[in-house]
């Protein structure tokens, strides 16, 4: 028992002795790292990383500034700002470009003037190509939308092959001109919606600085759901345009007050009045022309000189159901003619006189 008791003292000693010696060691460290001392060292530090400032008679050894570091004009190598001093810079003119160690002052001037001359060109030359790449996204973009086509195609199908014909056509290094037009799937999708934008805000200051009349129709799409859409026609430049104003969902029922709804928030939103609306033109439906609470009748509280009219389209429709069967076929065949024609014709107007 003694022995396992003597066993225990050792130990103990030896703990307090290896504690008074790590005591002693951080006693040390403390010494080394005492705050005076290390201010001093972050002192020193800072005043070796102190930058040297360029020098105008630095050009004589053919350098200029560029961003606080030396530039060479003969072989274009940057050199740490270190080695902002003369005796390194005359260093590096005899040793590197020997041939020019005894060229004036005016020698490294223009050679300062035809780098800066160079730079300008290579900035403009970038930035025209660029302009141009992305000019021509905007253009593929377009067509996309236009054709409805996914937007994975570009990058899977329409660019590789413009790749091929290019290569084919000129040289490898117009194609890698045409490699940078940007035309990924989200750069595709961000283009169309710049563009979307960019149409909504020209049609938007357009009609706030004219008279127009809105065609107003309310339909059902294959998936059940009911679409408004509205269509306006207004006077620009010499001429009458038609377009697109809004199409939009009913996300609840598609009654006259819900349809108004709608139209006033777009008008608010962009800054639209309802006293330039001078005619809405609807369908014989309840909800667009009851007496209360149709559409044309809360139009006109906000605008009570708006005329209202019925779209002929949809009086066609409803006489050519009550048509006899016998004056339908001739209907149905004038209709075939007319579109044959049409699709067929190499004008783009064709004006049919009955």
């Amino acid at each position: 028992m003694e022995r396992w008791l003597k066993g225990d003292k050792r130990f103990a000693t030896t703990s307090s002795n290896e504690v008074e010696f790590s005591k002693a060691v951080r006693g040390e460290y403390t010494a080394i790292t005492d705050p005076d001392d290390y201010a001093t060292t972050s002192s020193s530090t800072v005043s070796k990383a102190k930058k040297r400032k360029y020098d105008e008679s630095y050009i004589s050894f053919g350098f200029v500034d560029s961003n606080g570091s030396p530039l060479c004009m003969l072989c274009s190598k940057l050199l740490p700002n270190s080695s902002m001093a003369s005796a390194k810079l005359r260093r590096h003119l005899e040793t590197v470009h020997p041939e020019c160690k005894d060229k004036n002052q005016d020698f490294f001037v223009r050679k300062k003037e035809q780098l800066l001359e160079s730079q300008k060109t290579m900035m403009h030359v970038t930035q025209t190509i660029n302009e141009k790449a992305t000019e021509a996204s905007y253009l593929v973009s377009s067509r996309i939308a236009q054709a409805g086509e996914a937007h994975t195609i570009t990058e899977n199908l329409m660019k590789p092959c413009v790749l091929d014909i290019t290569k084919c056509m000129f040289d490898e290094k117009s194609a890698k001109h045409v490699s940078t037009v940007p035309l990924s799937n989200d750069t595709v999708s961000r283009r169309i919606h710049d563009l979307a934008s960019y149409v909504k805000q020209e049609l938007v200051t357009r009609l706030q600085k004219a008279r127009f009349v809105l065609q107003i129709d309310e339909s059902t799409d294959v998936a059940g759901l009911a679409i408004l859409l509205v269509i306006v026609r207004y006077p620009y430049e010499n001429s009458f345009e038609e377009d697109m104003l809004m199409c939009s969902s009913l996300p609840t029922n598609t009654t006259g007050e819900e349809i108004f709804n709608k139209i006033n928030i777009f008008f608010e939103e962009n800054n639209l009045s309802w006293n330039d609306c001078i005619d809405v033109c609807t369908d014989d439906a309840k909800a667009m022309t009851g007496n209360t609470t149709g559409l044309v009748s809360r139009i006109k509280i906000k605008e009570p000189n708006c005329s209202s009219s019925d779209c002929i389209l949809h009086r066609q429709a409803l006489a050519m159901k009550q048509m006899p069967s016998n004056l339908k076929l001739v209907m149905d065949e004038a209709v075939k003619i007319i579109n044959f024609i049409k699709s067929t014709a190499t004008i783009p107007i064709v004006l049919f006189i009955v």
